[in-house]
């Protein structure tokens, strides 16, 4: 019988989500990728652009598979990576638009390379980034008091623009990907008191981790990127939630910092960006 794709509900997700408790925290990438989403729906149950998927069957369920399409980001796990159901899965998508698989746990690899291979898609890169991870309870410690002049809190969707600009990963598409980050997840940002500069910030991306830490130019070497990381730490440690973080083998200054704060490496993800197969860069509407 032939594998099929079923779309999957808000009460599913949460259904498999509680599975990837299990070992904890070996499925954490996969346990937060659920819980950012599930958030999301919460909020906006009618979000655009937001595709879930696992496989129809009883050994889908158990394995809690799922297939993520948001936008143009691709989000996988399994609790199993050996019985071949996850390559199944991915190759009934439709790749020709391309796909930038985020986040990827090293477990579930092997399953997206062999899809690469058999549909002879192009990509334009494959990077190894390292899983940092803390627990809530030593991520509560971490909170600390701005120097004086310089105010904590929340960012505002009108941070966005400065905050694509400055994005070394910024793309098409991708300030709206910043401002729906910012209103849906936490996230914090460190302003100058008088004049209400923003001059770092750190946010929540949809794999769960940590990301887009920034020091704004100009500011660098003052300790403002440990002390946004330690304000959006705490603020996740708060809501009950471990923390982590990806970053690249050569990011030696953000993997010295992580690793000071009290992150462990636990695992590595990968990230890999597809070639479109047809003719054209697709844009979304209204900048989505």
């Amino acid at each position: 019988m032939c594998a099929k794709l079923k779309v999957m509900r808000l009460l599913q997700l949460q259904a498999y989500q509680k599975l990837y408790k299990n070992s904890w925290p070996k499925f954490c990438a996969e346990y937060y990728c659920l819980d950012n989403f599930i958030e999301f729906l919460k909020a906006d149950p009618q979000i655009k652009h937001l595709k879930l998927f696992t496989l129809e069957g009883e050994q889908a369920s158990a394995d809690a598979l799922f297939v993520i399409v948001d936008r143009y980001q691709l989000f996988v796990g399994s609790l199993n990576h050996t019985n071949g159901l996850l390559q199944q899965a991915l190759q009934l998508l439709d790749w020709s638009a391309g796909f930038k698989c985020s986040s990827i746990p090293c477990r579930h690899i092997e399953a997206v390379d062999n899809v690469v291979r058999f549909k002879q898609l192009n990509l334009e890169f494959r990077d190894f980034t390292d899983l940092f991870y803390m627990k809530a309870a030593d991520a509560l410690k971490l909170r600390v008091e701005p120097p004086a002049g310089f105010i904590l809190k929340s960012l505002s969707v009108a941070d966005a623009p400065l905050i694509n600009e400055a994005w070394p990963n910024h793309h098409l598409g991708s300030l709206y990907f910043i401002q729906r980050q910012i209103r849906m997840c936490v996230n914090a940002g460190l302003y100058a008191e008088e004049s209400q500069e923003l001059v770092a910030w750190c946010i929540r991306l949809q794999g769960g981790y940590l990301g887009a830490l920034q020091v704004k130019s100009g500011h660098e070497r003052r300790g403002f990127g440990s002390l946004v990381t330690r304000e959006i730490s705490h603020r996740l440690a708060a809501q009950g939630h471990d923390v982590m973080a990806l970053v690249g083998p050569s990011n030696k200054p953000s993997a010295g910092m992580f690793s000071k704060l009290g992150f462990r490496i636990i695992d590595q993800c990968v990230w890999l960006r597809t070639q479109p197969t047809t003719i054209g860069e697709f844009t979304w509407p209204a900048g989505e």
